[in-house]
């Protein structure tokens, strides 16, 4: 399949954004990234955990308004897309995208308020090793995006559901 043709299925596939969701690769590839925030705080990973990622998931996705973290409409086709092995998918295949870089902040790559859902073309070839703020430098609606999200996530960080959630996760 090529490029245009992925772009225009997923284009007509309504729940193009949200299909990765339900299932449950999502916080399996989450605790893959948090392994080393939980070892350091003596947790193991439970069935119970497992749930509170689940609700985590949902709430950074709510802060990207259920859609890929880069993601702007003004495009017929979606400006985000899946890597080259995924194009028969007619939904995004979401993968965990950082913030701040791992190439430029080694040290707090991994923490749960770092992580983002994002399309594979939009971590791989709009951040690309960049901080997520930095992408704002281009402007226009790349910027309007970025900043919109920064602002929601901030407010989910200081919500006392989030509070809430992240104690029960590392107690």
């Amino acid at each position: 399949m090529m490029l245009v043709q992925h772009r225009e299925a997923l284009a007509r596939n309504q729940d193009a954004y949200t299909e990765d969701l339900k299932r449950d690769r999502l916080v399996k590839t989450l605790i893959n990234h948090l392994r080393e925030s939980f070892k350091t705080s003596g947790v193991r990973i439970n069935s119970e955990r497992r749930k509170l990622l689940k609700i985590v998931i949902t709430l950074l996705f709510k802060a990207q308004d259920y859609k890929p973290m880069f993601h702007i409409e003004n495009s017929s086709l979606p400006l985000c897309w899946n890597q080259p092995g995924d194009w028969k998918l007619d939904f995004i295949k979401y993968e965990w995208g950082h913030l701040l870089s791992i190439n430029q902040n080694p040290k707090s790559i991994n923490s749960i308020e770092n992580m983002g859902l994002y399309s594979p073309r939009c971590n791989r070839h709009l951040q690309s090793s960049m901080d997520a703020e930095e992408l704002k430098i281009y402007g226009g609606d790349l910027s309007m995006r970025t900043e919109s999200v920064i602002i929601k996530r901030k407010a989910l960080f200081n919500s006392q559901e989030w509070k809430k959630i992240k104690t029960q996760l590392y107690k």
